[in-house]
């Protein structure tokens, strides 16, 4: 019996200290995580395509991070400002005092007098403004298919998405002193665009922009 118990104590001590064990198994783990990540890789790419309206032979080369981010950036800065615009329209158009819509709305912790209102919807409308034009120049995916390709855009509209067709070569860089992202701003076509180089799929896909189209 205690022979037996040393025994079983042993092979457990040498389980502990074989790093060859975990190691194997380690690989064995890790090759499985990576085909499950090209499987999923590749799963993603064709539903992207699908949403997109896009044909099998357009291939996508470069996917921006942060899109439902700026979805719901957009769509909240929206929904504030349409708020306060009704408000403040309201407040122009009848003859109620303002301390009564403060309390009929409970806003009463946002603003304490009718000017304050003004400046918020002025503010929110600027902020909205400012993300509506990021939106417009921020591609969240570019397709390649031969020479021509495309980039998709966030819609200015709640939901939806905007495709903007232009040929290889017809890229430049953007330089402009009063954008702080001037580095990174190019014009695909007569669009301005805010790449992010390091989101393509290869570096080479991103210097294949700058080939003139063969003729």
């Amino acid at each position: 019996m205690s022979a037996a118990l040393l025994r079983n104590s042993i092979k457990c001590i040498n389980l502990r200290i074989n790093p060859t064990v975990f190691t194997n198994r380690a690989i064995c783990t890790s090759a499985f995580r990576c085909n499950w990540r090209k499987s999923s890789s590749i799963d993603v790419e064709r539903q992207l395509q699908t949403a997109d309206n896009l044909p099998e032979h357009f291939q996508l080369i470069y996917r921006a991070p942060l899109e439902n981010y700026m979805t719901w950036t957009k769509n909240i800065s929206t929904g504030t400002v349409t708020f306060l615009s009704l408000l403040a329209g309201y407040q122009l158009a009848t003859a109620m005092s303002f301390m009564n819509i403060v309390k009929q709305i409970d806003i009463s912790f946002l603003v304490s007098n009718e000017t304050d209102l003004y400046y918020f919807t002025a503010g929110f409308v600027l902020i909205n403004l400012a993300v509506r034009a990021f939106v417009a120049k921020y591609p969240l995916r570019i397709y390649k298919s031969a020479d021509k390709y495309v980039a998709v855009y966030g819609s200015q509209l709640p939901i939806g998405i905007v495709k903007h067709f232009f040929d290889g070569g017809q890229i430049a860089e953007y330089r402009n002193v009063l954008n702080p992202w001037s580095h990174i701003m190019f014009k695909l076509g007569q669009r301005s665009s805010l790449l992010l180089v390091d989101y393509f799929k290869t570096p080479a896909e991103f210097h294949k922009l700058f080939e003139e189209k063969q003729t």
